[in-house]
């Protein structure tokens, strides 16, 4: 309450604004009639005395808050009302003493001074209220400021902040991609280094397996065209041995046969994927004796030549780990066109890889064949994913590579040209 009472003080005599215009008037004729309520509420009290004291006081509310004209207009009415209803004789505007005169003289030249103050405080007033509201719009114009600055700080503070994180991140995303390419450069050296090591040994295999093998038997050919040089053309046994040589050259072009095929399968370019897998499965469960269920799409397509020869390769590869590292007695192979995409799939029974030997084997490649850093590297080539997984209940190769237009079309011309050639 008591920070109310001066904010309704100050309410009540604060000046007018110069635009209102009647307002001021109004509130001077209401101020008059209350002053001669009021000298009415007093008359028991006063009697015949002091019948202007009520007008002095509303004169002087009426200069200061309404002005001048105002407080005239209410000087006059509240005189009016006062001599009408209280000087003697009562009710009638008669003069009968010439003390009345001295008083209604006295009466004017109060009001005057009194309006002449307020009207020099009113003044003063207005000037006042219009520094207090100057002095409030700087200082919301200056509090505004201070928002808008405080605010545009903490956006820039935020800006710095998001652009330093987006900064962080793109050098943290640049030192994981150096490292990424670092990587991969060093798998490339050492996958590079493992294909020549591995083209060494695949030669020496090759010649060891020509040696001891179409080696052999062209020697022996040689023995038994030898011998029959010296025999008698009248020999009975002449049809035999040269049943014995036809026998050894079927046996020699046989072996030689099936190591071209292992290099590169013949039925690959001519029939397509499918048969030279079909084929090379038959052959290596005769070679290893694991058995090998083999499942492939009916409504299989043949991918481009590149794309049969990077999955042949991983068919090859996977089969041989199975023979010389897990102990499997049983193989599956799954070859699927789903989702435009090429599927081959080999799993066995065998003993599985442990994690640790699997994360050398993908980082490095390993001892097999030309290695698994050599399958993943040309299936990813194609845009395929590489996966390989090992639990104890054996191990699973999974390869998935994209299909697109081009790659049938490739597929269907080599088809075509290979018929043509053939006719």
């Amino acid at each position: 309450m008591s920070n109310g009472r001066p904010k309704i003080v100050s309410m009540v005599f604060s000046p007018f604004p110069q635009d209102r215009v009647m307002a001021p008037f109004a509130v001077a004729l209401a101020t008059s009639i209350l002053a001669i309520l009021l000298r009415a509420m007093l008359d028991p009290v006063l009697g015949h005395v002091a019948f202007y004291v009520t007008l002095y006081m509303a004169v002087a509310f009426v200069a200061v808050v309404c002005g001048v004209l105002p407080a005239v207009l209410s000087s006059v009415v509240g005189f009016l009302g006062i001599f009408y209803w209280f000087v003697d004789p009562r009710h009638s505007f008669l003069v009968v003493r010439r003390s009345e005169i001295h008083g209604i003289v006295g009466c004017f030249l109060v009001c005057l001074v009194l309006i002449g103050l307020g009207s020099a405080t009113r003044r003063k007033q207005l000037r006042l209220n219009d520094t207090i509201a100057a002095l409030r719009k700087e200082g919301l114009q200056r509090q505004h400021a201070e928002q808008e600055l405080r605010q545009a700080h903490d956006e820039l503070e935020l800006r710095v902040e998001e652009r330093t994180m987006a900064l962080s991140q793109a050098l943290h995303s640049l030192e994981s991609e150096v490292k990424v390419r670092q990587q991969a450069e060093q798998d490339l050296r050492r996958l590079s280094v493992r294909v020549l090591t591995m083209q060494d040994e695949e030669r020496r295999r090759i010649a060891r397996e020509l040696h001891d093998s179409a080696g052999q038997t062209l020697a022996a050919i040689k023995m038994a065209v030898a011998a029959l040089k010296f025999s008698d053309p009248k020999d009975s046994r002449l049809p035999q041995q040269l049943e014995d040589v036809n026998a050894l050259l079927d046996e020699a072009l046989r072996e030689i046969r099936t190591t071209s095929y292992l290099l590169h399968p013949p039925l690959l370019d001519e029939v397509g994927l499918a048969s030279a897998i079909r084929w090379f499965v038959e052959g290596f469960a005769q070679r290893s004796g694991i058995h090998v269920n083999c499942e492939i799409s009916q409504h299989f397509e043949r991918p481009s030549r590149h794309c049969e020869l990077v999955l042949f390769r991983v068919l090859q590869e996977s089969l041989t780990n199975v023979h010389r590292h897990s102990g499997a007695s049983m193989a599956d192979v799954r070859l699927s066109f789903d989702m435009d995409q090429f599927r081959l799939q080999v799993r066995d029974n065998g003993n599985g890889i442990s994690r640790e030997h699997l994360e050398r084997l993908i980082a490095t490649g390993g001892n097999a064949g030309v290695g698994i850093a050599g399958m993943r590297a040309r299936v990813q080539e194609l845009g395929g994913n590489f996966h390989i997984g090992s639990e104890e209940s054996g191990t699973t190769v999974t390869v998935q590579i994209p299909a697109t237009d081009q790659t049938f079309t490739d597929a269907r011309s080599s088809t075509e040209r290979n018929l043509a050639a053939k006719l």
